[in-house]
């Protein structure tokens, strides 16, 4: 009976172990598939941000629209500006940069101009009219589980993350509900090298693959080497029960 139960727990375990590997190639299969999508939108012609996003959106956008490039024109209001707390780039701390860009009357796409040191807290770019930039969408975000959310009331000259619903109620006028991580603008309007242009995050595939050769592996030890203790044990003792060697009586 002994026996039977752990012959049970190791065939158990193997399952398991196979099942695991097979769950982490299907989410590589995943990735590499979203990879493949993204790839494909950022190569995608520009196209005006008012061809390609209606301005009364929900806040949640689609799928297709993530890392889509677009274009936009318009002038930056820079005195409506914001930080993104907790942002580093190689290593050191700072902040992201997120000013409003006025594109029609009463409407304005966020953008995410890049990236600065917590020394240039009180940094801003020169003001140089109207601009035309290009970038990539990304899409709001919210606190979740543990994460703190940002007070709910007055004008916040910071955020924890891009949280554009929270932004929208300190603003006089409406807002796209995805940003743009901006990657090209005519006229620049740098000063000092700031703020530093944020790089295409970088979508490889995960570590899934060396997870998947984990489990099987592991699967592969314990369907082969537990069968091998077996014949070994059982070579032992010539395929008998082994017996004790003191007498019954001397116990």
């Amino acid at each position: 009976m002994r026996k039977a139960i752990v012959h049970v727990l190791i065939g158990a375990a193997v399952i398991i172990m196979v099942f695991m590997g097979l769950w982490q190639l299907d989410r590589l299969d995943t990735k590499q598939k979203l990879n493949q999508e993204v790839q494909e939108r950022t190569a995608a012609t520009l196209l005006p941000i008012e061809e390609v996003v209606a301005a009364n959106d929900q806040w949640a956008v689609g799928e297709s629209l993530k890392f889509r490039r677009i274009t936009a024109i318009g002038e930056y209001r820079d005195e409506d500006s914001v930080l993104i707390r907790n942002r580093s780039l190689n290593g050191a701390p700072g902040y992201w940069l997120l000013t409003p860009l006025l594109i029609q009357e009463g409407l304005a796409v966020i953008v995410n101009r890049g990236w600065i040191p917590l020394s240039a807290e009180d940094f801003s770019p020169e003001t140089v009219g109207e601009v035309r930039i290009s970038g990539l969408i990304r899409e709001t975000t919210e606190a979740s589980g543990l994460q703190k959310s940002d007070r709910p009331d007055g004008v916040l000259e910071s955020f924890g993350r891009v949280d554009l619903k929270r932004y929208q109620e300190q603003l006089s006028y409406g807002i796209y509900p995805v940003f743009i991580q901006l990657e090209f603008q005519e006229p620049e309007t740098q000063d000092q090298g700031l703020p530093l242009k944020l790089e295409i995050p970088n979508f490889d595939d995960g570590p899934h693959l060396n997870y998947a050769i984990q489990w099987f592996c592991f699967a592969a030890v314990f369907a082969i080497g537990y069968p091998v203790v077996l014949w070994r044990n059982k070579k032992k003792t010539g395929g008998k029960a082994k017996h004790s060697e003191i007498p019954i009586d001397y116990l």
